[in-house]
């Protein structure tokens, strides 16, 4: 078993660094990658210019989309992409969640874990949400939290997609995933399955991105306090 592969969140300064781990639990899983949605480079960035110079562009006509906002920007690229690592088929039937799915190997199983389905989409009991295996485990500091999340704005540039992620944060209290190496010591461990809310019968296809990874503060860390002007 090889050891895992770092992934750097930038601070302020170069020791302000957070790394994040991650492996493959299956040797199909493809590599997390940084979020970089697509858009449109040739429009003139608003936010480079003077409100003079953003008049002058509306009175020509100019229409503002959400591609013109340096947040949406920004978030658009922030966090890791988890890919679907498997062909799949999944839909919602009054008997409950039914899918296609191809099985998970022994040969794939690198670290040696298998859904309870022994595929790679599996369901909570009872619950009737199917949840996609994506083979990838993260390894996180203790003083932090991984948001497991929806592709930002997905209705923008996924608006066929007929599904959603049901997003969550791992802390430390979530300690079912074994850390299994020593020399990480202050950190814990998840494997990346996402929760799907489906809207219509589903085909994913391998490589079809599915969700992102974004470290968090813990609630302990942050408080919110209403600043009061001097009199």
């Amino acid at each position: 078993m090889s050891e895992p592969t770092p992934v750097q969140i930038a601070g302020e300064e170069p020791n302000d660094k957070i790394v994040i781990y991650w492996e493959r639990e299956y040797s199909t899983a493809i590599s997390p990658e940084r979020l970089k949605l697509d858009f449109m480079p040739h429009r003139p960035l608003l936010s480079g210019m003077s409100l003079d110079e953003q008049r002058a562009v509306a009175g020509d006509g100019y229409k503002v989309v959400p591609d013109d906002c340096g947040p949406v920007r920004t978030v658009g690229q922030y966090g890791w992409l988890v890919r679907s690592p498997a062909d799949c088929k999944i839909r919602r039937t009054a008997d409950g969640v039914k899918w296609q799915a191809p099985p998970i190997l022994p040969e794939e199983r690198i670290l040696g874990y298998k859904s309870f389905s022994g595929t790679y989409v599996d369901s909570i009991l009872n619950s009737g949400y199917p949840k996609l295996c994506c083979g990838i485990r993260f390894y996180y500091p203790k003083q932090v939290g991984l948001m497991m999340k929806d592709l930002p704005n997905h209705f923008y540039h996924y608006p066929e997609r007929t599904f959603c992620v049901w997003e969550g944060i791992k802390t430390q209290e979530y300690k079912r995933t074994p850390n299994m190496y020593d020399w990480l010591q202050d950190y814990d461990a998840f494997t990346a399955n996402f929760l799907l809310q489906l809207t219509k019968p589903t085909t994913i296809k391998r490589g079809d991105p599915i969700g992102i990874v974004v470290p968090v503060l813990l609630p302990k860390q942050f408080t919110l306090e209403e600043l009061m002007p001097r009199r």
